[in-house]
């Protein structure tokens, strides 16, 4: 079977192997993992239906990972316990939950859903692997044996300091070598970066840069924020609707984005200016609220006198506009005034 039909066929090759499990044991581990659209549940909840305490629960719980574990390389999940190990070798000997899932599904090749619940499951039945779950501050990650927590939490409370003191991002490279610096340690960069992964008061954006999760320009909190970190990610003019259906897909929380709303966002403010019909630009990459004629007026009482050719280009780069357009402004309005052939200027107030 081949590393891409093992992960397709994850849930139903784990529900084979629960064949080893008793029926008590297969309901835990089912409400434990919610596999099989199974909600999850407590050792509290399943203690109760089986009127024992959390503890025996755990108890049951325990032993039966034990025989999924010894089991679980005489299948084909081997496939999807050797991927992982790969993975967590190459991000340094840990990395965050989701982020080792998102892994393993890339090197099979895989771009449709996969059941990821008996992903994880499958990846928690790896005896050289281990997974460390929630705390206040870090993310849950798997790790190998010989990854110690202690220098986690070194590197993660190191890089939150360092970033304190900085006013924007950081690439995630950079950080690295600077933390390695100022710890004066010669620990494996890929290790480094895989910490930034886990704490939350950190925030990674695409793999390359980081900064403070509190920053609202890497950490969108309002529409406008959201609009703002779509504009500066990818650095060009969007139309309103191209820019909404950009928020959507990156998914910054669960709330449904109205195009409207957005509409009337960059309306409202002034940090985002209309540069063609329903295109909009940011006032900071030197674009200026106004019609063309106004840009005109700019380009003129800055310039002096110029052809007309290069009035053209020069408002072709603040306004995406046809050429007519700007050709017609030139000609019907009153403020500018033609001098010789292709000359304009100003009229002289």
């Amino acid at each position: 079977m081949s590393n891409t039909e093992t992960i397709e066929k994850v849930q139903d090759l784990i529900n084979g192997l629960m064949i080893v499990l008793s029926e008590k044991e297969k309901f835990i581990i089912e409400n434990r993992f919610s596999l099989n659209d199974k909600q999850k549940l407590t050792l509290e909840n399943i203690g109760q239906h089986f009127s024992v305490t959390r503890e025996r629960i755990r108890q049951i719980e325990k032993n039966a990972l034990k025989k999924l574990e010894r089991n679980v390389n005489n299948t084909p999940l081997f496939i999807v316990t050797s991927l992982a190990n790969q993975c967590l070798e190459q991000a340094g000997g840990l990395c965050q939950e989701d982020l080792l899932v998102k892994l393993i599904l890339d090197k099979a090749g895989i771009d449709m859903p996969v059941n990821i619940n008996s992903l994880k499951l499958t990846i928690d039945l790896e005896k050289d692997i281990f997974h460390t779950h929630n705390t206040i501050q870090l993310r849950p990650y798997y790790k190998f044996a010989n990854v110690k927590g202690a220098h986690v939490k070194q590197v993660c409370d190191r890089a939150y300091k360092i970033l304190s003191k900085k006013t924007g991002v950081l690439k995630a490279q950079d950080l690295a070598t600077e933390l390695k610096l100022d710890l004066n340690i010669d620990w494996d960069i890929n290790f480094i970066c895989s910490c930034f992964h886990l704490d939350r008061r950190l925030k990674v954006i695409e793999d390359k840069m980081v900064g403070l999760a509190s920053w609202r320009d890497i950490n969108p909190k309002t529409l406008r924020d959201k609009i703002f970190f779509i504009l500066r990610d990818f650095k060009k003019p969007l139309h309103y609707l191209e820019i909404a259906e950009k928020i959507s897909a990156h998914r910054f929380d669960r709330k449904r984005v109205n195009t409207q709303a957005v509409h009337n966002e960059l309306i409202r403010f002034d940090e985002f200016v209309l540069i063609g019909r329903g295109i909009y630009a940011l006032s900071e990459w030197g674009f200026s609220q106004g019609t063309v004629a106004d840009v005109i007026t700019d380009i003129l009482g800055e310039y002096g006198p110029l052809k007309r050719e290069v009035i053209v280009e020069k408002v072709l780069e603040k306004r995406k506009v046809k050429k007519i357009t700007i050709l017609l402004n030139l000609k019907n309005k009153p403020q500018f005034q033609r001098i010789g052939r292709d000359m304009y200027e100003l009229v002289k107030s």
